[in-house]
Formats: C-alpha cells, sequence, structure tokens
C-alpha cells in the first residue's frame, strides 16, 4: 500500500510471530489484516521521526484508509482487488496537493507497491506484516533504487 507518500511516518525488525493462510486468503479477505487504529512512527531516513495515526475501514470490497499527522497533515486512499492480474489497485490523495496511483503485490506477509506518484517519478515500497498487530513500510525513492529514503513501523492500537 503507498502508506508513505510524503508522510512523516514503515525492514522487519521481528521475526514473523504469525502466518497469513496460504494464498487461501486472496482478495479483499487478506486485507482485513489491516482493520483498525494503527499508531505509527517513522519518517524520512536521517531525519526525527514523526508520528501519526492511520485508521483503516472496509466498505464493501474497498479498503479505505486515512493517515492523520501533526501539522494538519491528512491522506486518505482506497484500495481493492485486481483478480484479473492478481494485484492490488489504490489511488490516493493529501491534503499537500500530492496523489498517487498504485499496483500492489501480496507474497506471504510482504507486499511490494509501484506508485506513480504526483512527483512524476515511480517509486516503490515494500510493507512487512512482523506480526498480526505491527507492521513495516520502507519506502523508496525509484523504482531501481536499492537505498531506502523512507521507514516507518505500525503499530495496532
Amino acid at each position: 500500500m503507498k502508506f508513505a507518500s510524503a508522510l512523516a511516518i514503515g525492514v522487519a525488525m521481528l521475526a514473523p510471530s504469525f502466518t497469513i493462510p496460504a494464498r487461501s486468503a486472496t482478495g479483499m479477505t487478506a486485507m482485513q489484516y489491516y482493520l483498525g487504529t494503527w499508531s505509527c512512527t517513522g519518517g524520512t531516513i536521517g531525519k526525527p521521526p514523526g508520528h501519526a495515526t492511520l485508521t483503516y475501514t472496509m466498505n464493501g470490497n474497498v479498503l479505505q484508509d486515512w493517515i492523520r499527522a501533526p501539522k494538519g497533515y491528512v491522506q486518505s486512499s482506497a484500495l481493492t482487488y485486481d483478480s484479473k492480474n492478481d494485484r492490488y489497485v489504490s489511488a490516493g490523495v493529501a491534503n499537500t496537493n500530492h496523489w498517487f496511483v498504485s499496483y500492489t503485490t501480496l507474497s506471504g506477509n510482504t507486499e511490494t507497491s509501484v506508485d506513480h506518484a504526483s512527483s512524476g517519478t515511480l517509486v516503490h515500497g515494500i510493507t512487512v506484516r512482523t506480526s498480526s498487530t505491527t507492521f513495516t513500510y520502507t519506502g523508496y525513492p525509484a523504482l531501481s533504487a536499492g537505498k531506502p529514503d523512507f521507514k516507518a513501523t505500525c503499530r495496532k492500537s
């Protein structure tokens, strides 16, 4: 998911303590993991970490999230499953005039996303579900980048 776009908010620090059901949890069933409210800490690597609240709800087959961070930052996105291409698609906007369109694949407890953002650069991110109550997000500044520029960890509230 493009949770990190422009957010002052993220590689797995814990060995996975749970497993996602083997490919039986596909489509939107696999995204029920996120439902609820999460407290997140992280941000641009090399800068002091920020804090944010991330809330997920499901409406039919659409997962919607809201990110709220200090200084009034708000971001919202919606995600659904593209069964024809076996991937998730999402679009989001922030109150900073930032927008993105993404596709994400899920393999085990790892989600890999490719994002086209308002910056004009294709970027990518990796979300790892490290437990039933914790996930990390690592963002990369370009599709071919090997060095991340953003990391955050979220814990279910």
